[in-house]
């Protein structure tokens, strides 16, 4: 029986190296396939050349917006409150975005906003993205 143990010895040591190795590389699948959003802007001082929210995605792999609003917050007593939102109109579509491609969201005319110190005031801008497949919403810094 001891020669019996002493002939497994090596094998269990190989199992355990072997699913060590997987686990690492099932880790680094989930860790580069995670979505991954980033929000910039393009502001403008006239309401005729509108402002843009452009939304880039990182990631290789296609998203589908489902949803979005544009959030002035700001912070009181160790919590956020909104001040302002902007959603998009009743006959929005879901936006398609591609992997490693970016789309904008344009604000003019009626739909344009100030954007200056003095209108923000203590307010930052944020966008809050539904993204199909998650269950939570992705919040986003844009301005402030």
């Amino acid at each position: 029986m001891k020669e019996l143990m002493e002939g497994m010895y090596p094998l269990a040591v190989w199992g355990v190296v072997l699913s060590t190795i997987l686990a690492g590389v099932k880790f680094w699948e989930i860790w580069k396939n995670r979505t991954r959003i980033e929000v910039s802007y393009n502001f403008t001082g006239s309401s005729d050349i509108g402002n843009e929210v452009i939304i880039r995605n990182l990631t290789g792999t296609p998203i589908l917006i489902t949803y979005w609003e544009l959030l002035w917050r700001h912070k009181s007593w160790f919590r956020w409150k909104q001040s302002k939102e902007i959603n998009p109109d009743e006959f929005f579509e879901d936006l398609k975005l591609g992997g490693n491609s970016s789309i904008k969201l344009t604000f003019r005319e009626q739909d344009y906003f100030d954007w200056g110190s003095s209108a923000l005031g203590n307010d930052r801008i944020f966008l809050r993205l539904r993204i199909a497949g998650k269950a939570k919403p992705i919040l986003r810094k844009v301005y402030g």
